[in-house]
Parts: C-alpha cells; sequence; structure tokens
C-alpha cells in the first residue's frame, strides 16, 4: 500500500468540491474566456507556491503540491478520501485563488480534519488575507496566514509544528481562532524588498513531452501588487492598500531570481512557452534583462501582458529574442468605458496604428481583450465592442490582431475599488461575505454565482449578452477564416445547449423550485461532457489533461490505481 510522507502538503481543490457528482449546477461553457487551457474547476493552483515550496527546501522542510482537482479530472473514479488517507503530514496548505476555491478549499479541509484530525490546516492568497478573519472561524481552518509574501511565517510555522509547539504567537501575519475568540498575531511581515525571495524550479517539467495537442506552458511573476489601478481588481494599487495595508503596492522579485527560474528548464526550453504574467508593471530595463534571459535559454514563445502601447525599442527586442505575442486588455472599444475600467491609455485609432510597428518589429501577433462587465456598458455597447472586433479582423486578417471577449465571472474581486465603493462606480454586490461566496459558486446558473451586477446591466443580462456577444464573434472568425468552420460548428452548437439547458433549469426552479430527475440528468450528462477535455481558442480542438505545468507530478500513478474505482472502495472498507 502506498503512502506520500512530506512535512507539509499544499492541497489545490477543486471549485466546486463535489463538482463530479453535481446535477444540480451547470457548468456552463463560456468559449472566449478559455484562455489558459482550464476548466471552470479552475484547476491551476497558484504559481506562488512554487516559491514556498523552494523556500522550505533551503531550511530542510519538505513541502509537497498535490493538485486534488486536477487528479479529480484526470481520474474520475480517484476516490479523494481515500487519497487523502495516504497523504500523511503534520501540515495541509489550501488556496482560495481569487476566491474561486472557496467552496472546494474549505470541504477538502474539512474533509482533511475528518481524515487526518490532528494535523494543522493551514490557508494563505490574498483572498485568504481579505476574509482571514471570517475564514479562521471555520471548523476546518486552524490558521490563516496573511500577506503577499508568506515564505518566512509559513517557514516558522511549519519549524515550530516540526519541533512538537502549536504556540505560533511569536510568528507575525497569523490569524487564528481560539475559545476566547480570533486571535492575530500582528499583520508585520510585509517585505519591500527580497519579496519572493526564492527560485521557482521548473525542472520537474523537463520531462514532460510534447505532443500536437499539449505543449509546454510555464508562467513568469516577477512582482506583486500593481502600479495601476483597475477597478475590478483584486491585486490593483487600490486594492493592495486595502487589503495589505501598504503603501508601496508594486514590489518586485529579484530580477536574478527569475533568470535563474528560466534557466531551470533547460534544454527543454525551446519547446516552451511563457505566459509572462503581470510584466506590465516592469520598467524598460528589467523587460530587457528578462528578454536577454529568453533569448540566451532558447524559450520557443513568450506572451506578455501589456497594459499601454509597448514602445518601439521593447517591441524591437521581443521580436528579437522568441516568437512574442502581445495581450493587450483594452476591455472595452469605448474610450469612456475603458478609462472607467482602469485602462485608457490609449484608443483604438492608436492601437490601431500601433499593430503594424508591432508585426513590423517581430512580433507574432498582438491579442486584444474585450471584458463584459464594465462600467457604462449595456447590452449595445458589447455588440458595438462585437461589430469593433469585425472591424480588426477585417483590417489585419483575425490572428496577427486576434480580438476575444469574455464576461467577468465568477466574481468581481472583493477588496477592489468597486467592490468597496459600489455605489460611486455603477455597480451592486450581491455576495459580500466569504459564506456568501461560498453557496454562491454552487448556484444552479452561474448569473446567480455572480457577486455583482452593474446599473446597465443585471446579472441575467450580463449571462444573456456574454453568450450573444461570444456567438457572434466566433460566427465572424468562422466567416473569415480566422477559426476552422467545424470548430465554429462545435462551439455555436455548445452554446446553443447551454443556453437551452439554462432556460430549462430556469422554467422548472421558477415553476416548481426543483429541477426535475429528467432534467437533472441531463444536467449530470452536459457537465460530464463539458469537464471532459480542456480548450482555448488559442489551439481551438479538445484537449486531454495531462501535461500542463500545473497538473500533478506529486501523487505516483501507482498510488492513485489503489484509490480509484473498485480498489479504493475495498481498501476503505466500503466494498
Amino acid at each position: 500500500m502506498h503512502r506520500l510522507r512530506s512535512d507539509m502538503f499544499l492541497l489545490h481543490a477543486p471549485s466546486v468540491f463535489d463538482f463530479r457528482e453535481r446535477d444540480d449546477m451547470l457548468f456552463a461553457y463560456l468559449s472566449d474566456s478559455d484562455s489558459v487551457n482550464v476548466t471552470s474547476v479552475y484547476e491551476m493552483y497558484p504559481i506562488g507556491w512554487f516559491s514556498i515550496k523552494q523556500h522550505l527546501a533551503e531550511h530542510d522542510v519538505r513541502c509537497d503540491i498535490v493538485n486534488v482537482a486536477s487528479l479529480m479530472l484526470m481520474h474520475p473514479e480517484l476516490d479523494v478520501e481515500a487519497l487523502i488517507g495516504r497523504l500523511e503530514a503534520p501540515i495541509f496548505g489550501f488556496d482560495l485563488h481569487w476566491m474561486t476555491q472557496c467552496h472546494g478549499a474549505i470541504e477538502l479541509a474539512r474533509l482533511v480534519k475528518r481524515v487526518h484530525p490532528e494535523a494543522l490546516t493551514v490557508f494563505g492568497g490574498i483572498s485568504a488575507t481579505y476574509y482571514a478573519e471570517e475564514l479562521a472561524g471555520y471548523d476546518a481552518v486552524d490558521i490563516v496566514v496573511q500577506g503577499y509574501d508568506t515564505l518566512e511565517p509559513v517557514r516558522r510555522l511549519t519549524e515550530q509544528v516540526l519541533a512538537g509547539s502549536r504556540d505560533f504567537r511569536s510568528i507575525p501575519n497569523l490569524v487564528m481562532a481560539t475559545p476566547d475568540g480570533i486571535e492575530k498575531t500582528g499583520f508585520d511581515h510585509k517585505p519591500a524588498t527580497n519579496y519572493n525571495n526564492a527560485v521557482n524550479d521548473w525542472s520537474y517539467y523537463q520531462r514532460t513531452p510534447v505532443t500536437p495537442l499539449s505543449s509546454k506552458l510555464i508562467m513568469t511573476l516577477p512582482n506583486t501588487g500593481c502600479a495601476h489601478d483597475c477597478g475590478w481588481c483584486g491585486g490593483s494599487r487600490f486594492a493592495y492598500r486595502n487589503i495589505m495595508d501598504v503603501r508601496k503596492t508594486l514590489v518586485q522579485k529579484d530580477n536574478d531570481l527569475i533568470v535563474e527560474e528560466l534557466r531551470t528548464m533547460g534544454e527543454a526550453a525551446k519547446h516552451t512557452s511563457i505566459y509572462a504574467l503581470q510584466c506590465y508593471s516592469e520598467n524598460k530595463s528589467r523587460m530587457h534583462r528578462y528578454l536577454d534571459a529568453v533569448h540566451e535559454f532558447g524559450y520557443r514563445s513568450v506572451h506578455f501582458e501589456q497594459f499601454n502601447l509597448t514602445p518601439d525599442d521593447t517591441l524591437k527586442k521581443m521580436g528579437e529574442s522568441t516568437d512574442a505575442y502581445i495581450l493587450l486588455s483594452p476591455e472595452s472599444h469605448d474610450p469612456r468605458i475603458s478609462k472607467a475600467a482602469g485602462r485608457g491609455t490609449f484608443t483604438m485609432e492608436q492601437m490601431e496604428q500601433w499593430i503594424p510597428r508591432a508585426l513590423d518589429a517581430g512580433v507574432k501577433g498582438v491579442m486584444i481583450w474585450f471584458f463584459i462587465g464594465m462600467p457604462y456598458q449595456d447590452r449595445q455597447s458589447v455588440l458595438d465592442t462585437v461589430a469593433y472586433s469585425e472591424h480588426l479582423i477585417r483590417k489585419f486578417g483575425g490572428w496577427p490582431a486576434l480580438p476575444l471577449i469574455c464576461p467577468m465571472v465568477p466574481f468581481l474581486d472583493p477588496g477592489c475599488r468597486f467592490f468597496e465603493e459600489p455605489e460611486q462606480h455603477g455597480y451592486r454586490i450581491i455576495h459580500r461575505t466569504l459564506e456568501e461566496h461560498r453557496q454562491a459558486m454552487v448556484e444552479p446558473m452561474w448569473h446567480r454565482r455572480l457577486n455583482y451586477e452593474t446599473r446597465w446591466l443585471s446579472r441575467r443580462d450580463l449571462q444573456d449578452v456574454s453568450y450573444e456577444a461570444i456567438e457572434r464573434l466566433v460566427r465572424v472568425k468562422g466567416e473569415y477564416g480566422v477559426l476552422p468552420g467545424e470548430f465554429c460548428d462545435a462551439v455555436l452548437a455548445t452554446i446553443d445547449e447551454t443556453r437551452r439547458v439554462l432556460g430549462e433549469m430556469e422554467r422548472a426552479l421558477t415553476l416548481d423550485g426543483v429541477l426535475p430527475a429528467s432534467l437533472r440528468a441531463e444536467v449530470r450528462a452536459y457537465n460530464r461532457k463539458i469537464l471532459a477535455y480542456s480548450t482555448d481558442q488559442i489551439l481551438p480542438m479538445p484537449r486531454p489533461f495531462g501535461g500542463r505545468w500545473f497538473d500533478d507530478v506529486t501523487v505516483p500513478a501507482e498510488l492513485i490505481a489503489e484509490v480509484s474505482g473498485t480498489a479504493a472502495r475495498t481498501v476503505s472498507g466500503r466494498a
């Protein structure tokens, strides 16, 4: 019988813990919101976990990451309770990950507490910091570690537990429930330098095979916080001041550490793409050094997030370094909406003049993201954005300047300006507490999961116009040959099916308050089909799970076999 032992396990839960059995809620397809090859189970864990793992290793503490969400998708017969029973450690860590895991993570922590009652359950991250006191009040949660950099508090906490002590009063940034109420140790660890001071080691990913349906993709994160102030974002300048209680809202990682991270892919770099997160806050010297490292190590391609129109010298550097792609997110074609959303640093006319310069400099393509759910944005404005997207496709041929559109789901980030000051910006907040968000995650239809609506679009309007816009944009891409006709037909058929099932669910709930057995069977079949593969419009085809950087590499195949299907039920005594 296989068992895994560690000093600490970091467990990434699915968004909804029992998603495989749900026949009372729809994991609805959204098409253009597919951008990084994940499902609505949100199986990608925080990249900061690598830093925790490495930092603990440097102090002779073993930390292992188990992606329970990914395992549940890849192995539908996996018995999660049996799996947790085979993991032995004094500490288990969890993430809320922008609130997407607020249901699944707490339910998984409850399971850990049931199977390992003596183990310590620890939560951290931005959302956990915002909801620290409420989160610490759950019986499944022992400790919440606050902060944007928790390496040292987690190290000290882990070493204390391994030494046999549960007295954590000298460790900063902790929030704990005691019989006398919530106890805090002081939110004092807020490093302005040496942020995230560890090298994320990608060497484990070198051996993952490259197939036509599964290419290598890693991510880099050079900073935390932001120099920008987008009102909907929980990582913005306003939000960091609000949540982290700091004045300096952009804290950068040592560039040498980022270069060393890139080095760890070795020869596999030439088969690897990078999603360069938050490089929109990087200055020119740091950005150019990053590009030099990308070129030196031979990475195949990089996707760069940019909030401004990248200057010509950096465009040239990008084009010389790798196959470079730029992700712009003006949010709307309308400058009034774009500015209200926190962008508005360039007009569409300026962007259209800039795109040829970017392409001439060697940039392979520009992806232009539009969002649904912004201030002043009504149904007609969304459809006007789709019409403008068609103009871009006509003018630039599609892939060189590729427009995408998606709704802001499932939540407006708690702690952001629009969440804290909704009336001033035309928002109404429906779910405020952590528990309200947890219950929202298991609402039958996704528009009822949304924690916001705007003065211009109700939650139901947001759902309807999202499908209207996505459907129209997919048709346009098919008409102009941007996407294969067969793929577009499949997307449109799935959208039609999704809207039909959502409509039937709404009618049943309105008339009877419950879903009939026949409809529940249809919902279950739909969910299983939608969650059977991952997809996005960059590689427009269904892809089997596995081979992504965040897919689990900790649990061996032999153990998975032992805790799956009939074997698991026999071993656990339930057969």
